[in-house]
């Protein structure tokens, strides 16, 4: 990604911050995102987006994924009651759960000198390592983020703390297995961010190979 695209990313997502995000506390969020790495980050260590800017765009591809399914299958679903559902999540709910659903990434991936064998010789690269300076989990640290800011409705928090799905419960055991299947059947705002991130995540967005890291 170059560095006119990252830049390119960060003006779209300050665009979309302010024009679907009406909350108090969002200009002060964007503010502290100045201060700290949202914007140069990559997605991931090894797999999607794992390249600097990465995190800004995966964020802008959640957005955007999500607001397509919701205004083409769940919108429609809801409205011709054909849905469980009877209520639609407001679009500031579907912003605010998708744009700053991968907060917690941030301050956590750190540039470092790696090694890898190639061609049967040890070369070097830039890659990236983990270094969580505030280890509070995932969706989870996202909403305690979020809400250093602004204050978080109910199926936000759900969203926001359940995006992973059945990736996020791994051995938690029982307990929050049946958080997140509650979660589910609260608000459809949690099955359509869930669904906008795989695909995101899974189909939309490649991984770069150690030797084009720089």
């Amino acid at each position: 990604m170059t560095q006119d695209e990252i830049l390119q990313n960060k003006n779209t997502f300050i665009e979309n911050c302010r024009k679907h995000i009406q909350r108090d506390g969002i200009e002060n969020l964007l503010n502290y995102l100045e201060t700290i790495d949202f914007y140069t980050a990559p997605s991931s260590v090894n797999f999607h987006l794992n390249e600097e800017g990465g995190l800004c765009k995966h964020s802008l591809n959640v957005f955007e994924t999500a607001t397509k399914l919701y205004n083409e299958i769940l919108v429609p679903a809801v409205e011709s009651g054909n849905s469980p559902f009877t209520e639609l999540p407001s679009m500031e709910s579907v912003a605010i759960s998708t744009l700053l659903h991968d907060l917690c990434k941030t301050k956590l991936y750190h540039k470092v000198e790696k090694w890898k064998k190639d061609d049967g010789k040890w070369v070097s690269y830039l890659g990236w390592e983990i270094n969580d300076e505030f280890p509070f989990g995932h969706g989870d640290k996202s909403c305690v983020i979020i809400s250093w800011f602004m204050r978080l409705r109910q199926e936000e928090l759900l969203a926001i703390r359940w995006h992973m799905g059945m990736f996020d419960i791994g051995e938690c055991g029982s307990s929050s297995r049946y958080s997140m299947q509650a979660s589910l059947a609260k608000t459809p705002l949690v099955t359509l961010i869930q669904v906008a991130d795989m695909l995101s995540a899974n189909c939309l967005e490649k991984s770069t190979n150690w030797k084009d890291l720089t």
